[in-house]
């Protein structure tokens, strides 16, 4: 029996994945900037303006869209039920028929893929 040599690449750096919690830092950061509120809006308790409203539903949107969060995931990190996110998510890409949205909101896509920052810092 011969043996061939096989040619073998190098082996590929392993991807680390941010831990939840710092994705929805960093997503929080770029969402507060571009709405203008505060990270008490955002974050928890009742629906709050519709502003706020809008900005967290654009904020769990891209949890999910860039960066492959699950539905039950992005609830808990909102203190949300998963359903409550789906329904987001769903605002928001219907949104995305609008130019000027959808270019609001793949500014923040690119922003938060770029985003290097550590939360709290």
């Amino acid at each position: 029996m011969l043996f061939t040599e096989v040619p073998v690449s190098p082996p590929r750096p392993a991807v680390v994945t941010p831990a939840p919690e710092t994705i929805r830092c960093r997503v929080a950061a770029c969402v507060i900037a571009e709405f203008g509120i505060t990270a008490d809006e955002l974050a928890f308790g009742s629906r709050g303006s519709p502003r706020a409203s809008l900005a967290r539903q654009v904020a769990m949107y891209l949890c999910h869209v860039g960066f492959a969060l699950s539905f039950e995931g992005i609830g808990r990190l909102f203190h949300r039920d998963r359903t409550t996110v789906a329904y987001a998510c769903r605002v928001i890409e219907e949104r995305r028929e609008e130019v000027r949205f959808d270019g609001r909101i793949a500014a923040l896509e690119r922003q938060c893929a770029a985003a290097r920052t550590e939360c709290g810092r």
